[in-house]
């Protein structure tokens, strides 16, 4: 079986205008390392925005069906307190309970391809009531938390969310590294989230990403934390520029932790643009063939899904 542990998907008012303006800064910067020229990114991510949006992941269950991909943990954001656009309701976005129970209902419809992540903003009022509903009523896997809307992993506003998380015996997924303006990434470096697993050591706790540019710093912590986990999504462009280094890292996170805390992942449909999904699925499953790294097909097998469907409890 093949899991995907890290999608996302989109539809127009499931995110802030601020946070896809970033997304089109990002595109623009690309560009601009060959021309020396920005283009507008308002008109980048407006042409990008057509490949994003798939409300009811029809455009997601197809890229599966390619890439040979069984079953996908999908996530929304809660973009409710970035720091420059607040989406807190219309007009600028859907409520995030809205968009929750959207998940909720997609991953009931399709049960044997899609599993889901309640989001919530820990700062909000009713977040541990958000987090039990998804769980006990929408059928939700565990709990996606986005530090860089502002707050850090080890902030006590915090807590009442891992104490639920622990009472319900799910795992919480953190982004972790590099992000978009508005959003900042001084508040997901792993070393945040190692506070957390300490105070919460019963609670599984997922780096996604691998921490992105403290990828050594999230490996060496998880090293020393039972309870803390990776996904590698997010890693196509450093595969697609610099293939040696992505396989470097991935022999470092299962020397470090073993292959039943590092889980397969995309971060799709935004990596889509760097990478197809089916060749990201190549990339893995060639590290066998490596020629600077070793790595056993028993490995390899359980990161592209066993050690994802264990720690999500799918097909149960």
């Amino acid at each position: 079986m093949i899991v995907d542990a890290h999608v996302h998907l989109n539809d127009d008012n499931w995110r802030p205008k601020a946070f896809k303006r970033g997304l089109g800064r990002i595109i623009s910067a690309s560009l601009a390392k060959y021309t020396g020229e920005f283009a507008d990114p308002d008109e980048l991510i407006k042409g990008a925005d057509d490949q994003y949006t798939d409300p009811s992941a029809e455009l997601l269950l197809a890229d599966m069906d390619e890439a040979g991909v069984d079953v996908s943990v999908i996530c929304t954001v809660d973009y409710a307190m970035g720091a420059d656009e607040p989406c807190s309701g219309p007009p600028d976005c859907a409520p995030i309970a809205e968009v929750n129970r959207i998940f909720g209902g997609l991953s009931n419809k399709h049960s044997k391809r899609l599993v889901h992540l309640v989001a919530v903003d820990p700062r909000r009022k009713d977040a541990v009531a958000v987090l039990e509903e998804g769980v006990t009523k929408q059928g939700a896997r565990g709990l996606k938390l986005h530090p860089t809307t502002g707050f850090y992993p080890d902030d006590p506003v915090c807590h009442p969310l891992y104490e639920k998380a622990l009472e319900l015996d799910v795992p919480v997924l953190f982004h972790t590294g590099t992000q978009p303006a508005p959003m900042k990434a001084k508040y997901s470096r792993p070393i945040f989230v190692d506070s957390a697993a300490a105070d919460f050591p019963d609670v599984k706790m997922v780096m996604a990403h691998v921490g992105h540019c403290w990828w050594e710093e999230a490996l060496a912590l998880a090293g020393t934390k039972w309870n803390l986990y990776v996904d590698i999504s997010g890693w196509q462009r450093e595969y697609l520029y610099h293939p040696n280094k992505f396989y470097e890292m991935l022999r470092h996170a299962l020397d470090e932790i073993g292959p039943w805390r590092v889980m397969y992942g995309t971060d799709n449909p935004y990596l889509q643009l760097v990478l197809s999904s089916k060749k990201w699925v190549e990339a893995i499953r060639n590290a066998v063939d490596s020629k600077e790294f070793r790595f056993s097909q028993e490995e390899i097998d359980i990161v592209m899904g066993p050690a994802a469907e264990r720690l999500y409890r799918i097909g149960q």
